[in-house]
């Protein structure tokens, strides 16, 4: 009965003690790559956007139509074309 009860433990930590190092493994190669990504890889491209410039017959517009619609009370903070 010892004998069964030994080889059961014995698989059991050499089992665990086996995955822990894999998953360990893992973990270090994944920091790894991930260091060497963001030294040797290419920088993100930021796309900056040009917002087009409203006119001034526009804006008079829409601060005509907000001033009508609100009854005087709204106020234009920002514009911004969709």
């Amino acid at each position: 009965m010892t004998e069964n009860l030994d080889l059961a433990l014995y698989l059991l930590f050499s089992g665990m003690i086996t995955v822990f190092l894999i998953l360990l493994l893992v973990v270090l190669l994944s920091n790894l790559l991930i260091k060497l990504v963001n030294k040797y890889g290419p920088a993100p491209i930021t796309k900056q956007e040009k917002q087009p410039k409203i006119q001034s017959k526009e804006v008079a517009i829409l601060s005509a139509v907000v001033d009508h619609l609100t009854l005087g009370k709204g106020v234009i903070k920002e514009i911004k074309k969709v």
